[in-house]
């Protein structure tokens, strides 16, 4: 194992609350100097912000470790739609300037694309926007495929759930999905961080996004145990199932600790 690439939530951290075993583990690969980089599901922050705060809870970070669906789905706009195209968008603020500064132009009329990111202040009215824009022929693009996100006392209700909504309504709308399952993100991990597939890892705590994701990139996809509900994948099987990242740290005088 000469490389790592993480998911964040339920991985690093849960909400706000840092997991400690793993805090020790990004310490000890910084440490040793086995390169590591992020890639999130999550659009309601910034890489920046990601960094800080992955750093804020002692674990060494910067925003060009961290791929997250923000900059998958402005990539996407920008390689289907021009500039200026009209889009109507649910999600924070972070994806909402992300989306203007690539040169699209917010409305909540005459949509040709729906952007659906995780919007904790979500209304009837935005969700009426997205859908009467879809009866109206606009494409529909999602953040990701997540029902569920971890929070540090369960599970919040996240971006799939909207999107089912959507779909409830207006069946001929297909989304397209920019998040993990899809491996375009861990793609870019893996071309930052320099390592082969064959010695870099992939590590998540959901079999249907992250362990899909990486072995769809051509990674060993090592799954952290956790209570992540209906977390199965007819056919897919991690390559590793750990109870603790410090299951894979090795020690100075160890080559890769649980991956040879």
């Amino acid at each position: 194992m000469r490389g790592i690439i993480s998911d964040l939530d339920g991985v690093a951290y849960r909400d706000d609350h840092p997991i400690l075993a793993s805090v020790q583990a990004f310490q000890a690969w910084h440490q040793q100097g086995v390169p590591y980089a992020f890639v999130t599901n999550n659009s309601t922050k910034s890489a920046a912000q990601f960094a800080a705060k992955l750093s804020g809870m002692g674990i060494p970070a910067t925003a060009a470790q961290v791929f997250n669906t923000i900059s998958a789905v402005t990539f996407l706009l920008q390689q289907r739609w021009p500039r200026g195209t009209p889009v109507f968008a649910t999600g924070e603020q972070p994806l909402l300037e992300a989306l203007e500064l690539s040169g699209f132009r917010l409305t909540e009329t005459n949509a040709e694309v729906v952007v659906l990111g995780f919007d904790s202040r979500l209304t009837y009215a935005k969700l009426r926007t997205a859908i009467r824009a879809a009866l109206a022929g606009a494409t529909v693009v999602a953040t990701n495929p997540d029902v569920l996100t971890p929070v540090h006392d369960g599970y919040d209700p996240c971006v799939g759930v909207l999107t089912a909504a959507v779909t409830a309504a207006v069946p001929t709308a297909v989304p397209i999905v920019v998040g993990k399952p899809d491996p375009f993100m861990i793609k870019q991990a893996l071309g930052h961080l320099g390592t082969s597939k064959q010695e870099t890892v992939m590590i998540g705590d959901q079999i249907k996004t992250d362990i899909v994701a990486g072995q769809a990139a051509g990674l060993r996809a090592v799954l952290l145990a956790s209570d992540v509900p209906f977390n199965a994948v007819t056919g897919v099987v991690p390559d590793l199932v750990i109870a603790s990242l410090l299951d894979l740290v090795a020690s100075p005088a160890e080559e890769t600790g649980a991956f040879r």
